[in-house]
């Protein structure tokens, strides 16, 4: 069976109360195993209304599709390490000034099978000239349109949110380091 890729993380500067981020972090089931269809498209439906809602805030952000087979698997596999690896930027949490800005960044990505009513229809909704690739609205499209896919026709799916815990929330500091490098400054 071959398959695409659809892959999303944006980069959300948080309130002071970081009820964004409890919000998100509710939409994560614990047990991945006993989540069935419709959970599994309510949670990721509520995510992104989350994240639509939200958009104003989201500083940086990246995503992908792609339909060929090799790169769908191999960026997929990418992209679900961020989830089972240590993401975050620091070796210990820490206390934030109210005026310090803190930022959490939260990730979807999907592997479809290819050529299924899904993926043709995300295909075309990821046509994007490139030069507004980063734009706001080009991620209002995708997240918009993201509620729309079936889930029989995901081969495998992933979302986690960096940080779990909000006093590893990320600084400034901490997105200026290589290893975040791929988020882009939204427009």
């Amino acid at each position: 069976m071959s398959r695409s890729l659809f892959a999303l993380e944006l980069c959300v500067r948080l309130d002071a109360q970081a009820e964004l981020h409890r919000q998100l972090r509710a939409t994560i089931p614990v047990d991945q195993a006993t989540v069935t269809l419709g959970q599994k498209w309510h949670n990721y439906h509520r995510a992104t209304q989350l994240l639509l809602y939200n958009l104003r805030a989201a500083e940086r952000g990246c995503w992908d599709y792609f339909d060929d087979d090799e790169r769908a698997e191999n960026d997929f596999a990418m992209w679900k390490n961020g989830m089972t690896t240590a993401e975050g930027a620091r070796d210990q949490a820490r206390a934030f000034s109210p005026s310090e800005p803190r930022y959490l960044t939260f990730t979807l990505a999907i592997q479809l099978v290819r050529d299924s009513p899904s993926d043709l229809e995300l295909r075309k909704v990821c046509e994007i000239p490139e030069g507004v690739l980063w734009h706001r609205g080009v991620f209002a499209r995708l997240l918009q349109h993201f509620g729309r896919i079936s889930f029989a026709s995901v081969h495998a799916d992933v979302t986690y949110l960096i940080p779990r815990d909000i006093e590893w929330a990320l600084t400034s500091e901490d997105l200026a380091a290589q290893k975040f490098h791929y988020l882009r400054p939204l427009i």
